[in-house]
């Protein structure tokens, strides 16, 4: 019956849970102290066979076969905005309110929060890892002499307007890698360009930690479980010999 092997399938499913929680709990540990690093957050379900049955396959071995257990529906990236922090450099940026920077990659625009600009050799405003800077018509902003930003995002090089960055709103931003997203964009209204500054990561160390204790016990209490139910069924198969 599929129902003798409920109980090791929802608590092994139980244990990947637990322990994709803490990949990301320690992950977001591990960027306390990123700028503008946006904390990540399991979001887990409940996944049951349809009518409770398996149609064509009725082998317990099976998980699918099982009503119900859990499982990582998704991971969500919480975009609150972290503290700012002054630095006096003035290539910081920081966005106060919503938006993101565009960033040229390739062929490809990304968008990030993460303000810690420089000048390449080119003379074009870059990121650390050397995508242009876009201004709000999509150009690359390139540069001679002082820069300077007003608080709406006009850039100013030797005193002379250049340009104004271009700072986006995102419909269904979608992470890629620790500080970049995708997008649908559109342009942002409430904001506030500050420069000198720089976003710091919105992880709250004391919470996250807090919460790695919670999900370490959990998936010890899982473990416990699954090694007693292996426990009670070998002394249920000892009986049957």
């Amino acid at each position: 019956m599929p129902i003798d092997y409920q109980g090791i399938y929802v608590l092994s499913s139980g244990v990947l849970v637990q322990q994709r929680k803490l990949e990301t709990l320690t992950h977001n540990l591990a960027n306390a102290n990123t700028p503008a690093f946006k904390s990540e957050l399991i979001l887990a379900g409940v996944w049951d066979t349809p009518n409770g049955q398996r149609e064509g396959d009725i082998s317990p071995e099976n998980p699918t076969n099982n009503f119900l257990y859990p499982v990582v529906e998704r991971v969500h990236t919480l975009l609150v905005q972290g503290p700012l922090r002054q630095t006096s450099n003035p290539l910081d940026l920081a966005i106060e309110g919503d938006g993101f920077f565009a960033l040229r990659s390739g062929g490809e625009v990304l968008y990030t929060r993460k303000g810690n600009f420089r000048i390449d050799s080119e003379g074009y405003l870059v990121n650390e890892l050397g995508m242009r800077v876009l201004d709000e018509n999509g150009r690359e902003i390139r540069v001679e002499g002082d820069l300077s930003f007003a608080s709406e995002g006009s850039v100013f090089s030797n005193g002379n307007f250049i340009g104004r960055l271009g700072v986006y709103t995102l419909a269904n931003p979608q992470k890629v890698g620790r500080d970049l997203f995708t997008g649908e964009p559109q342009q942002a209204q409430n904001l506030r360009v500050m420069q000198g500054f720089l976003e710091d990561s919105n992880v709250n160390a004391i919470m996250e930690m807090a919460r790695l204790i919670e999900t370490h016990r959990a998936h010890e209490t899982y473990a416990n479980l699954i090694r007693a139910l292996d426990q009670v069924q070998e002394k249920v198969s000892n009986n049957l010999v």
